[in-house]
């Protein structure tokens, strides 16, 4: 056994969009968009559904799990009768409207969200907002999006939402960087987001977010389906630490289970690695199989090209 037996085993919390009601869906379908941080989850492997945490394989996973556009709430008359407000601002957060879209500005990325709800609410909005840390690449991205009763949009309305930072591509905590929240104005229904923010030192961040893409803690290095005692050498060349999460492929490879009670075993240096995911500052989880399969069972055969470049 090797030093791999001592490294922590860490579980994936991901995130993903849910809506109800036909209403809602058919909201979601017209506005859905493409993350291409979020890869497709993965099918069963059989066994004891008690003892074992299984993702399903989609053809349409990508576009289904970042929702980055679709939950938007109309204005409502405020108490008073004088109309919606058309600007608020508290401590935490500071929304106007400019043109079709309400434009939310974080002056607090660590506040209680409930400052940033009131906000919401001041200028007739439904929205409940939280930030979550997230890997540097996901920061001002919405990495969770549910709704409920909401309704089809009609022809002509401005719907959407979306997170980013302003100006695009700033550092946050720089001056005259923020992250924002673009609402469209022409939706009904309760929204719930959740939007990227920098991780503080120990936080797990709370995003699927591929370690090896641009900009991420392995850019440039080619992990799946290799030996775990080469990838460690090159996490550990970089100055990081791995943690494992051990899953269990299909014998085709088309999908994977993950057995909780499994997460404590140690890791040889030849079992293999199929895909390294940002865990926190500092530290990658990869996942890996003691078996090796035909295909990268996160996938379904051979990962997809993605922009590696450091």
């Amino acid at each position: 056994m090797n030093e791999l037996t001592d490294l922590a085993r860490v579980r994936d919390d991901e995130l993903a969009g849910r809506a109800s009601g036909a209403g809602a869906r058919a909201l979601l379908a017209s506005v859905t968009a493409v993350d291409p941080d979020e890869i497709p989850n993965a099918v069963p492997a059989p066994g004891n559904p008690r003892r074992r945490r299984t993702r399903r394989l989609l053809a349409g996973a990508l576009a289904t799990a970042a929702l980055a556009g679709a939950v938007v709430l109309g204005p409502s008359f405020l108490e008073g009768g004088s109309g919606p407000a058309t600007s608020y601002a508290n401590s935490a957060i500071e929304i106007r409207r400019e043109g079709d879209q309400w434009v939310a500005r974080i002056r607090d990325p660590l506040a209680d969200h409930a400052l940033y709800t009131e906000g919401f609410r001041a200028v007739g909005l439904d929205v409940e907002l939280t930030l979550v840390p997230v890997a540097p690449g996901s920061v001002g991205r919405l990495v969770k999006v549910g709704m409920r009763d909401a309704k089809p949009p009609a022809p002509g309305d401005v719907v959407g939402v979306s997170g980013d930072l302003e100006p695009a591509g700033c550092t946050l905590g720089h001056e005259d960087c923020a992250l924002t929240i673009q609402v469209g104005k022409d939706l009904t229904g309760k929204v719930q987001l959740s939007l990227g923010r920098p991780a503080r030192p120990g936080e797990h961040y709370q995003s699927f977010t591929v370690a090896t893409r641009k900009g991420e803690m392995l850019a440039g290095v080619r992990v799946d389906e290799r030996p775990v005692r080469e990838v460690l050498a090159e996490v550990h060349r970089r100055g990081l630490k791995a943690v494992f999460e051990i899953i269990e492929p299909n014998a085709d490879g088309n999908g994977y289970g993950m057995n909780p009670q499994r997460q404590s075993d140690p890791v040889g240096d030849d079992w293999t690695v199929w895909e390294a995911v940002a865990d926190q500052p500092g530290v990658v989880r990869l996942l890996v199989s003691e078996k090796r399969v035909a295909n990268n069972p996160l996938y379904g055969g051979p990962k997809p090209p993605e922009d590696t470049s450091e």
